[in-house]
């Protein structure tokens, strides 16, 4: 048990990549037609006569002279001195082996459509993610400038592993010999794709993170760890226990806050707790953010078994207030949950639930439009969303919540000395008290203002700018 590792957090990290099209020339070996494969065949094994050649092939004087016409004026066979014919140098070098078919190397032009990352400049697949959901790493403006070069080198360097790895397409070679570049004609730089790369957290009981390493199908990963960790480990940002202690008298939390002390997170006795299913608590301890696996798993499975509301009040509300953290939704998990929010509002052409999302916005003037314009960079489109003031207990709290049925809490804690990102903990519960005292939590901060003219409830955000 010491050894295993507790996945905690996830993020995406899109690395800027371009797609090339690159006109080249290979040599590829290609055998002869029937009659000249035979003929060349015959002469390797020995030098024979005309005569001989003629009774082998079934040949008449004419037929001979025919076969012959193009092997001698192309140098592969010549008359020796006792008038019998044999191969040249140059066709003898068409042979590997004594039993081996003759095969002569020609060029063969073609472009292919390529694309490398501009970090370390691997080569990369051609299903790239969009450039939202993710921390945008930056490329050296050096590499960006002289990109078609490098993806010159590149290729002419990987160009056997391009084609056995079939990312030049089916290219014509005889039996199982690879094709030799001849020549890179031109490369021309098509259009900027993201590229992109999933990282997990993950802790172990004694509270050390797991370290990280890049996926071994990159040729050059040091440069993509280097940017990753340039961009997170080496990027410490301060602890936020105060706020998360305020959040936890709010909520009268009976569930994480025993497993946080002293600057260090108990796991074991966490885990422990988790694997009891007696049942005996009015709630289930959550790892991860609501777009993780466990938590959303446990939120998902309450969602599929709702009936549509036959209520004359209307339609429930599911509400998401997000987290105000770096880290936060910075996942194509994160795209994959508010999809499936969205479509099980619907059962049986049937609606189940209102979904609204409440995005937190920075202080400031135009808060709204900023706010659209800042989450829709970060999270592509918007579902129906209402911007709130900085967050629930400044934005390091994230709350999901549907009337009467249940209710998710997480809180993203910040601990410098165990983790470079957040650690999110939290509760799932469908206790009708603990759904009533996190209901009046959310709705005093929806409700509530910061001062006489700062409602924290500022509106809609238009998720068409």
């Amino acid at each position: 048990m010491e050894n295993n590792y507790i996945e905690f957090n996830e993020v995406d990290y899109i690395v800027p990549a371009e797609t090339y099209r690159i006109e080249y020339s290979y040599l590829s070996k290609q055998g002869f037609p029937f009659t000249k494969d035979f003929l060349l065949r015959a002469l390797h094994i020995s030098p024979l006569s005309k005569f001989e050649l003629a009774s082998f092939f079934g040949f008449n004087p004419r037929e001979l002279d025919v076969a012959l016409e193009e092997p001698i004026n192309k140098n592969e066979v010549t008359y020796l001195e006792d008038g019998r014919l044999s191969l040249t140098v140059l066709s003898k070098g068409y042979f590997s082996s004594l039993d081996d078919k003759p095969m002569v190397e020609k060029p063969q032009s073609r472009p292919s459509m390529i694309s490398f990352e501009l970090l370390g400049f691997n080569k990369v697949n051609k299903q790239h993610g969009g450039w939202n959901t993710g921390l945008r790493l930056a490329a050296n403006n050096e590499i960006k400038s002289m990109s078609e070069q490098h993806a010159k080198s590149m290729f002419s360097k990987h160009f056997h592993r391009l084609v056995e790895s079939g990312d030049l397409g089916k290219i014509r070679t005889e039996g199982n010999s690879l094709p030799s570049l001849y020549s890179v004609d031109k490369v021309t730089r098509k259009r900027s794709v993201a590229h992109r790369i999933k990282r997990t957290f993950e802790i172990d009981f004694d509270n050390k993170v797991k370290p990280f390493y890049v996926n071994k199908i990159y040729e050059n990963d040091e440069a993509i760890s280097q940017a990753i960790a340039q961009d997170t480990d080496n990027l410490r940002l301060g602890d936020n226990l105060q706020s998360i202690k305020r959040a936890w008298d709010a909520f009268k939390d009976m569930s994480v806050e025993r497993f946080v002390k002293s600057g260090e997170i108990d796991f074991r006795s966490m885990i422990a707790e988790m694997a009891d299913t007696s049942g005996s608590k009015p709630y289930e301890l959550l790892i991860g953010s609501f777009y993780s696996s466990q938590p959303w798993r446990k939120i998902e499975e309450h969602l599929k078994r709702l009936k549509p509301s036959k209520n004359q009040g209307g339609l429930k509300k599911l509400k998401w207030i997000g987290a105000n953290t770096r880290y936060w939704g910075m996942s194509q998990s994160f795209t994959k949950t508010k999809d499936s929010l969205m479509s099980h509002q619907k059962n049986k052409n049937e609606n189940v639930y209102d979904f609204m999302m409440y995005l937190p916005c920075d202080d400031r003037p135009n808060a709204v439009v900023n706010g659209s314009k800042a989450w829709k960079h970060k999270l592509g489109q918007l579902p129906t969303s209402t911007g709130v003031l900085n967050g629930l207990f400044d934005g390091n709290v994230e709350v999901m919540l549907l009337d009467n049925e249940f209710a998710a809490v997480c809180y993203h804690l910040l601990i410098p000395d165990l983790s470079p990102v957040h650690i999110p903990l939290g509760f799932y519960t469908k206790d009708k008290q603990l759904i009533k005292q996190v209901s009046s939590v959310v709705d005093d901060y929806l409700e509530g203002s910061a001062a006489y003219d700062k409602p924290n409830l500022l509106g809609l955000l238009n998720s068409g700018s």
